[in-house]
């Protein structure tokens, strides 16, 4: 599947700098396309290869997936990423995907990580109407699991639709923007990069508050896509100092996984002009860019 390729793709970096062997399959029987959230699949499989990456010093990491027809023209895709890391306690396996927890300090200490990635991975499961569990014995890797309902389609349709959704993307889009992406995380530099280059777009990169302030005393944006949760200083302090000292600086849009209640009124109260909700969707940046720019050569 593209989507499992893509994933791999994107950890594919860091995998070899360690030494570790890299490789997914699919087992059975698989539908040439299903009907799915293709983007959202991605980042739960990106999550779960860069932990499995983090927490493998030697040996390998798979992906594999597998698809069981449950009635007509409906499948159950089986997702797992194993590894043959450090691995799990049994009594750590059951809070595996609260947010913020991690097996022990020690783990913490060496590794880093807030173990954050795991508690987005089960919303976004849950949110595509799936469950996600892992499999672990300390010493010995661990097998991370997800399940999918989707329907199966023809080619042709798909190949229509993303077609047609392309060209309403590039439609009356102003590519000359000057963009700053902040962002701590290196796979989801990757994945965002990748997407603006798509869509014509160009961006410099920085990994947190401090590096933003530093970045726009170097030179004008028009935009700034800003992590929410970073290190050093996080992304809406940065806009509050932003806002002090460039009063009429560039758009900043926060990148977010909670964007929802509270989380939604302290970024608008922190001088965003608005937020894309992680896993960052291309179909959703496109629409925000054209927003906020929608005529070429429109600067701040």
């Amino acid at each position: 599947m593209t989507t499992i390729g893509e994933a791999v793709d994107l950890v594919e970096s860091f995998a070899s700098a360690k030494g570790l062997d890299l490789s997914y399959r699919s087992e059975g029987c698989i539908p040439e396309n299903v009907i799915g959230d293709a983007s959202r699949i991605r980042q739960v499989l990106v999550n779960l290869l860069s932990n499995a990456v983090k927490f493998t010093d030697k040996g390998e990491i798979e992906v594999s997936v597998r698809a069981a027809e449950i009635a007509d023209d409906i499948y159950e895709l089986h997702f797992s990423v194993r590894d043959t890391g450090i691995g799990i306690s049994r009594a750590a396996i059951d809070k595996l995907f609260e947010p913020f927890v991690q097996a022990n300090s020690s783990i913490s200490r060496k590794y880093g990580g807030t173990g954050l990635g795991l508690a987005i991975s089960k919303h976004l499961v849950e949110i595509m109407g799936g469950k996600i569990w892992a499999e672990s014995a300390q010493g010995h890797g661990s097998t991370f699991h997800f399940t999918l309902l989707s329907h199966s389609t023809t080619s042709v349709p798909i190949r229509a639709l993303r077609a047609d959704i392309e060209s309403k993307i590039k439609a009356g889009i102003n590519r000359d923007l000057h963009i700053l992406l902040a962002e701590d995380n290196l796979v989801n530099q990757k994945v965002a990069l990748l997407m603006l280059k798509k869509l014509g777009y160009k961006a410099d990169v920085v990994a947190d508050g401090l590096e933003v302030l530093q970045a726009l005393e170097r030179q004008a944006y028009d935009l700034v896509l800003m992590d929410v949760q970073m290190p050093e200083m996080d992304g809406l302090e940065a806009t509050k100092k932003i806002r002090q000292l460039w009063p009429h600086g560039p758009k900043i849009i926060a990148l977010t996984a909670y964007a929802l209640g509270g989380e939604r009124e302290r970024i608008l109260q922190a001088g965003m002009d608005g937020y894309i909700a992680k896993p960052v969707k291309k179909d959703e940046l496109a629409e925000v860019l054209s927003n906020i720019y929608p005529q070429r050569g429109n600067k701040i």
